[in-house]
């Protein structure tokens, strides 16, 4: 006898029979789903209880309305200037192989 879902004792499944009316056959395809599942819940064993996060809200405001003359999406340092600037290449690269692809597309062929 294994441990249910609320923790006590619980019966054995019912076998499932071999030979199966054609009108059973939904309800045993059914039953078959559901083992499988239980199966595999019980293959995974208890989850852990979910981690205690800190809050970090009062903080951030505290940060992000401090008047330091700094842009609100450069506020938090050096990763965040990183991811800037990444973000300003990536365009101006994006912008330049647009401008290079109308430019040659805009000429005609050479046969």
């Amino acid at each position: 006898m294994g441990l249910g879902v609320t923790g006590g004792l619980s019966r054995p499944p019912r076998p499932v029979p071999f030979v199966v009316a054609e009108d059973d056959q939904a309800e045993l395809s059914t039953r078959v789903l559901w083992a499988a599942c239980l199966g595999l819940l019980q293959l995974l064993g208890p989850t852990p209880p979910p981690l205690h996060l800190h809050n970090h809200i009062r903080e951030h405001q505290k940060l992000f309305q401090e008047d330091n003359g700094l842009l609100v999406h450069l506020k938090r340092g050096a990763m965040d200037s990183a991811l800037y600037h990444f973000s300003t290449l990536i365009c101006s690269v994006g912008t330049c192989y647009l401008l290079w692809s109308l430019a040659q597309t805009s000429r005609p062929k050479k046969n």
